[in-house]
This record gives C-alpha cells, sequence and structure tokens, in this order.
C-alpha cells in the first residue's frame, strides 16, 4: 500500500472523527498494546483470524488483566455467552474489521452480533486491527470484498453448510446457517477517542 494511499485513508478517517495508527511491524503493534494494556482491566475480543495471526489473543493472555477469552477449550455454551454480555462493560475491546474504505469508512458481517454490537456501544475503548490487504476503494468495493471473499472464506473455515462454501462467491442465501446477518458500516462516533484503527502492514485473516 502506498504512502499516498495511506495519508489519504488517514484523512478520510479523521474527517469521520476516527484516528488512524499505523505499524510497520508486529512487533510495533505488540509494543503498543502492551502499553494501553492497564493491569486488572478487562479485556474482550472480537472473532477475528487477523488478532490470532498478529498474536494478540497470546500476548493478551499472558498479560496482567482479565482477558474474556471465548477460545477457552473447556468453555461451556453459558459461559461463552455470558463472556459475550461482559465485552459490553470491557475497558477495552479489540477486533478485526472485514473492509476499510478510502472514503474513511469501517465495514464489518457478523453472524450473531456479538462481534459487532461491542465495538458499536459499551466498552470503553475499542481498538480495531486492520492490515492493509482489507483496504478498498469505496463502498461498492467493501460490500464486494465481504461478500466474496471474507464470507466465504470465514464459512468455509466455521464449516457451514451454505452455497458459498461451495461456490467461493456470495449467493444470496436463506441458509438458516448462513454468518451474512448483520453488517455494520462505521461513518463516524461522537466520542472521538473511543474506537481507533491500528493499521499493520502486511496481509492478514481474509
Amino acid at each position: 500500500m502506498s504512502a499516498e494511499k495511506i495519508e489519504q485513508l488517514k484523512k478520510s478517517l479523521k474527517k469521520n472523527r476516527i484516528e488512524l495508527m499505523c505499524f510497520c511491524s508486529t512487533g510495533q503493534l505488540a509494543d503498543f498494546i502492551s502499553d494501553v494494556l492497564k493491569p486488572g482491566g478487562t479485556v474482550g475480543v472480537g472473532d477475528s483470524k487477523t488478532l490470532e495471526q498478529l498474536g494478540v489473543y497470546s500476548l493478551l493472555r499472558n498479560s496482567d488483566i482479565r482477558f474474556l477469552d471465548k477460545y477457552k477449550t473447556d468453555i461451556t455454551k453459558d459461559e461463552k455467552e455470558k463472556l459475550y454480555r461482559d465485552n459490553f462493560f470491557a475497558d477495552i475491546f479489540f477486533s478485526g474489521v472485514n473492509a476499510l474504505s478510502l472514503e474513511g469508512k469501517i465495514f464489518n458481517l457478523d453472524g450473531n452480533g456479538s462481534r459487532v454490537a461491542p465495538i458499536i456501544f459499551g466498552p470503553k475503548r475499542v481498538f480495531l486491527v486492520c492490515s492493509t490487504n482489507k483496504i478498498v476503494e469505496n463502498d461498492v468495493a467493501a460490500i464486494e470484498r465481504i461478500k466474496n471473499i471474507a464470507a466465504p472464506i470465514d464459512a468455509r473455515r466455521l464449516n457451514k453448510k451454505t452455497p458459498c462454501v461451495k461456490t467461493g462467491r456470495c449467493m444470496d442465501c436463506k441458509s438458516s446457517e448462513k454468518i451474512c446477518n448483520y453488517y455494520t458500516v462505521i461513518q463516524g462516533q461522537f466520542d472521538a477517542q473511543r474506537i481507533k484503527v491500528l493499521l499493520v502492514e502486511g496481509n492478514y485473516g481474509f
């Protein structure tokens, strides 16, 4: 991604009262996250291959915080649902994004809303971690990316029985197993300090 495009993105997000912070390496990102964590604070996360590949989950598990870790091997369905609700009261919430437009808009798609809901409201601070492969030109390109790249790959990862798993493209299905239930577009915020986008150079997640 060119420096000109990154600067355009930064300016577009700033107009929408959202700060963009750029990191050239995973090490820089890890150092920043370690600095913002407060001992004893509560930290939640959304489901994200980007966070997993960047080592964010591992970093949180080894930090002096209360990590709302829904990936524990012995967690029950009821315990996971409680974590989803606890995310709303977290000091910090980390998530990935599905697409980030040069117009300064943040796009996400969710199956049950447990990721997008606390991004929008609840946690005191939200950090959205995005790699440069998620940047697109505009709204149309963002929806195209979600429907025909991110969603089919995620449905396959989750072993869903949806048409896109076979075709690799959105078929506008009505399957009970579809994960395309909640689209959100963030195009501004009241509190300019709450949501920040952490952009990492590279190709992480999908």
